[in-house]
């Protein structure tokens, strides 16, 4: 029998093909489940750009097939230094998304594979910034991110770009998130509990990422795992909420209180006391920065 892995293999589109005739592969860059991303050549735009193509095995799905539409049609009309910029969106022959080619490593890759101390407190404060804008101005169009953390956050020389809008959502105060999309490890309680997100949701995942450039790539809150009622069910894993995180002053004893107490801020689990916007974390961080931060 052919294993799924080796399926998945040979769906793959191989350098040379097109994908529609604008577009030939490069190279495969990676993917998903549901999603390949290709490095392509643009006829039209006589430019390399990276293609995320809804995987074969999805074509039926509807709800698949919705949500490249949706993250599609979000990134061709956001226009942001600091979020990726889409270019055009097509569901024949092949639901796709064509997209700005990102050059760099993802945060994870870049801080907390190895090289985070080559990193100063300033380094980690610029990013912080810069996340803080992109989601800022993301705000401003009416949409949560809603799934903030070092993957989906591209770093080249200094420069953050945020992407991967799958789960991103326009905003409603009105309306509860009736889903749990998102990150486990980065996902605020009431995104958890499918319960009223805003943009508190998103300065929580700005948190979480904060925290772990702080301390070295520690994770604030650990996951537990509930045994389940039934003897033939695996136990979940959950975040544990009952525990407090250790302040990143108290890991690492060259960061600031100031520093160290905006990122306890953003990861409060009430909503209510993390603060308001990306935009006012951001202000208390500089705040901070420019008394502590030399």
């Amino acid at each position: 029998m052919t294993s799924g892995w080796r399926n998945r293999a040979e769906t793959i589109f191989k350098p040379g093909r097109k994908i529609v005739r604008d577009l030939t592969v490069l190279d495969h860059l990676g993917g998903s489940r549901k999603v390949d991303i290709y490095l392509c050549r643009s006829r039209e735009l006589d430019d390399v750009v990276a293609c995320k193509v809804l995987r074969p095995e999805f074509r039926l799905d509807f709800s698949a097939l919705a949500a490249v539409l949706h993250e599609g049609e979000l990134l061709t009309r956001l226009r942001h230094p600091n979020v990726l910029e889409g270019y055009s969106v097509g569901l024949q022959p092949h639901p796709r998304i064509v997209m700005k080619h990102l050059t760099g490593q993802t945060l994870e890759t870049t801080f907390f594979e190895g090289n985070h101390d080559a990193f100063q407190l300033s380094d980690f404060v610029e990013v912080a910034s810069q996340i803080a804008d992109g989601l800022t101005y993301l705000h401003g169009e009416g949409i949560l991110h809603l799934d903030i953390k070092p993957t989906n956050i591209m770093y080249s020389d200094g420069h953050v770009t945020l992407f991967d809008l799958s789960v991103a959502k326009e905003f409603d105060p009105e309306e509860p998130f009736k889903d749990n999309a998102g990150t486990r490890d980065y996902m605020a309680p009431e995104q958890t509990t499918r319960g009223y997100v805003g943009y508190t949701t998103d300065v929580y995942g700005l948190g979480v990422v904060f925290y772990r450039l702080l301390t070295g790539g520690n994770m604030p809150y650990q996951t537990v795992e509930i045994a389940s009622d039934e003897p033939d069910e695996n136990p979940t894993k959950q975040l544990d909420y009952a525990s407090p995180p250790v302040p990143p002053s108290e890991v690492n004893s060259s960061i600031p209180l100031e520093i160290s107490d905006i990122a306890m801020r953003a990861l409060a689990l009430d909503s209510k006391d993390r603060y308001g916007t990306p935009a006012e974390f951001k202000a208390a961080l500089h705040r901070a920065a420019s008394l502590t931060v030399r």
